[in-house]
C-alpha cells in the first residue's frame, strides 16, 4: 500500500492518524517510566554461578517451577544423618568403655565385671540402644529421599532427642538393677583408699594452653580478609538458601557482616580453650589397687582428648574464613557446603575412633596391661555423691571438674558454688554470641 492511499487526516489528533500518534506516544510514555523505575531501583545482586552450570539451573530462582534438591546439599544432609548411627553406637557401647569398677554409674568390685548377671544387663542395653540407632537411622535416611527440604530436619532432632533420652532412662533402668544387685551380694568398699605421686608425674600429660594460642592467627586471617576485600563486597550477601541452592535470605552490605566470620571463630577459640583448662584442672581419674597403671592410663586418655581437642577446634575455626569467602563473593553457598561437609566428617569420625580405642579414663588401656579379677573389695564407693548417676553433687571435694561416671569426657562438681557461676557465664557467652549474629547480620 503507498502512503498515497492510507487515510491520514490532515489535521493532528483527528482520525485514524491522531489516534495512531496519540497511542505511539502513550507507548512511549510508559516505557520511558519503566526504564526510570527500572534505573532507579537498586539492581539484584547475581550470584556466582559453579563450573559446568547449566542455563537451567536458575529456573526456580525466576518464578519457574521450584527445584529440587542439589546433590551437594544432599551429601551434606546425608553426612549430618552419620550422626545418628555414630552417636547411638557409641552410646550403645558405653558400659563397655567405662572402668570395670562401674557399672551403670554404681561402684561394683573388680571381679564383678565378669558377673553373669551385670554381663547380661549390659548386653540388653546395647540390644536395645542398637535396634533404636537402627530405627531412628531408617527414619532419617527415609525423611531425606522422601521429603529433604521439610521432615529432614525435625527427623534427624527427633532421632538424637530419642536416643539421648532413651539411652539416658535406660542407664537410669540398668543402674537400678545394679544397685539392687549390689546391695543383696553385699559389696561394700573396705574404706575410702586413694592414690597420689609425690614430684613430677612420670606420665603422659595434656596438651599445654599454649597451643590454643594457634586462634590467634585464624581470627587474624579472617579478620585480615573481611578488611581487605570489604571494598569489594557485594551490595547483598547471602545468608541462607534452601535445598535448591536458591538463595532465600540477603543481608546489606555492612561491617557487621564482616564481623561476624570473626565473631564466630572468636566464639569456637573461646568455649574450645575452657573445655581444654577444663582437662588440665581435672581431678585425675586413677585406680589405688592400680595406682601407676591407672595414672599412665589416664594420662594417655587425657592427652588423646586434648589433641583432639586442638585439632578438631582448629579445624572447626577453618570455617570463619569459609564464611568470609561466601559474603565476599569468592565461594557460592553451594560451594562453601564442600568444606562444611568434611569437617563434620572428620570430626564426627575423630571423635568416635578416639572414644572406642582409648575408653573413658584410659579403661580400653588399663585393660590390656592389668589382669583381670583382683578380688572383690572396692577400695572406695562415692555412688552417692552421683544424682541420676551423671550429676556430681559434693561439696566437701574441692575438684571442680572430674571425668564423666557415664559417658566418655569430663563433668562438674555442681556442689561447689563455682561451678554454679561457671555454668551461668557460659549460658551468658552462648546468649551474648546469639544475640550479638542477630544484630551483625
Amino acid at each position: 500500500m503507498t502512503s498515497s492511499s492510507w487515510p491520514w487526516p490532515s489535521e493532528p489528533g483527528g482520525g485514524a492518524r491522531g489516534q495512531f500518534l496519540e497511542a505511539a506516544a502513550a507507548q512511549a510514555a510508559r516505557a520511558y517510566g519503566v526504564m526510570e523505575d527500572a534505573e532507579a531501583a537498586p539492581r539484584p545482586v547475581q550470584k556466582r554461578k559453579t563450573a559446568g552450570a547449566s542455563s537451567s539451573a536458575g529456573a526456580g530462582e525466576g518464578g519457574g517451577p521450584p527445584m529440587s534438591a542439589t546433590t551437594p546439599m544432599l551429601l551434606l544432609l546425608g553426612l549430618l544423618t552419620l550422626v545418628v548411627p555414630l552417636m547411638g553406637v557409641t552410646m550403645a557401647l558405653t558400659p563397655y568403655l567405662m572402668p570395670k569398677r562401674e557399672c551403670f554409674a554404681v561402684t561394683v568390685p573388680d571381679d564383678a565385671a565378669a558377673d553373669p548377671y551385670l554381663r547380661r544387663l549390659k548386653r540388653t542395653y546395647l540390644a536395645i540402644m542398637l535396634a533404636l540407632t537402627a530405627a531412628a537411622t531408617i527414619a532419617c535416611a527415609a525423611a531425606l529421599a522422601l521429603d529433604p527440604e521439610h521432615a529432614f530436619v525435625a527427623a534427624l532432632v527427633a532421632a538424637a532427642l530419642v536416643l539421648c533420652l532413651g539411652g539416658y532412662g535406660l542407664m537410669l533402668y540398668f543402674r537400678a538393677k545394679v544397685q539392687r544387685y549390689k546391695k543383696a551380694q553385699g559389696w561394700v568398699a573396705e574404706g575410702r583408699r586413694s592414690a597420689g605421686f609425690v614430684g613430677d608425674e612420670p606420665f603422659p600429660k595434656p596438651l599445654s594452653l599454649a597451643w590454643d594460642l594457634l586462634y590467634v592467627p585464624m581470627i587474624l586471617i579472617t579478620l585480615t580478609m573481611g578488611i581487605v576485600g570489604y571494598p569489594a563486597m557485594p551490595d547483598k550477601v547471602p545468608l541462607h538458601m534452601d535445598l535448591a541452592g536458591k538463595v532465600t535470605e540477603w543481608a546489606d552490605k555492612s561491617s557487621g557482616i564482616v564481623a561476624f566470620p570473626v565473631l564466630f571463630v572468636v566464639l569456637i577459640a573461646v568455649c574450645l580453650t575452657v573445655a581444654h583448662w577444663m582437662i588440665l584442672r581435672s581431678k585425675k581419674g586413677s585406680d589405688p589397687a592400680m595406682p601407676a597403671a591407672s595414672a599412665w592410663a589416664y594420662g594417655m586418655f587425657a592427652r588423646a582428648q586434648s589433641v583432639l581437642l586442638v585439632g578438631m577446634g582448629l579445624l572447626v575455626s577453618l570455617l570463619g574464613p569459609v564464611i568470609q569467602l561466601t559474603f565476599l563473593g569468592v565461594l557460592s553457598m553451594t560451594q562453601a557446603l564442600v568444606p562444611i561437609g568434611v569437617v563434620v566428617v572428620v570430626v564426627l569420625v575423630a571423635s568416635t575412633a578416639v572414644s572406642l580405642v582409648y575408653g573413658q579414663n584410659g579403661s580400653r588401656l588399663l585393660a590390656r596391661v592389668s589382669a583381670d579379677g583382683r578380688g572383690g573389695a572396692m577400695p572406695r564407693d562415692n555412688d552417692r555423691y552421683w544424682k541420676g548417676g551423671i550429676f556430681y553433687v559434693n561439696p566437701d571435694d574441692t575438684a571442680l571438674f572430674l571425668p564423666e561416671r557415664f559417658g566418655i569426657g569430663w563433668t562438674i562438681n555442681l556442689g561447689r558454688p563455682a561451678a554454679w557461676a561457671f555454668v551461668v557465664v557460659f549460658v551468658l557467652v552462648i546468649a551474648g554470641f546469639i544475640a550479638a549474629s542477630f544484630l551483625l547480620t
